[in-house]
């Protein structure tokens, strides 16, 4: 009982706080704040996001940097913070200590949906062909 308590209480102090937590959502993320690099290299396995500038939404996502650009995907129908890029396309990254700010845009044409699916692959293990990258929505984050 007492370590359930434990937990409880880290798990609601954690989610008191600006940056999201594993699955839940955060809100402004903090950091200092740096030009976005010529070349997405060295992306790290998540990332955070921060969508709805006037009213900060954060959460932890897997990311794939393809030579200049950077995307983040999720499924076909979308989610919350799809629903906010749509809204309001100026998103923020952190990535570590630094904060970028970037411009969200869905990717629709074939060939570069197929070279990010094929990127998730490779860094993650996902299914290029039928995973849920494939099929879902790719959002590329550009220099605004």
């Amino acid at each position: 009982m007492r370590r359930t308590l434990t937990v409880l209480a880290c798990t609601l102090a954690a989610a008191g706080c600006s940056d999201p937590f594993v699955t839940i959502p955060g809100g402004e993320l903090s950091g200092q704040v740096l030009d976005p690099p010529e070349v997405w290299a060295d992306v790290p396995d998540t990332i955070q996001l921060e969508t709805r500038s006037a009213d900060p939404y954060s959460i932890n996502i897997w990311s794939v940097g393809v030579g200049s650009d950077l995307y983040v995907a999720t499924g076909a129908e979308g989610t919350s913070w799809t629903e906010f890029i749509r809204q309001d396309a100026n998103v923020r990254v952190r990535m570590g200590t630094g904060l970028y700010r970037l411009q969200a845009t869905v990717v629709d044409e074939s060939e570069t949906r197929r070279q990010v699916a094929r990127a998730y692959s490779d860094k993650y293990e996902v299914d290029p062909q039928d995973g849920w990258v494939a099929q879902g929505m790719i959002i590329r984050l550009d220099r605004p």
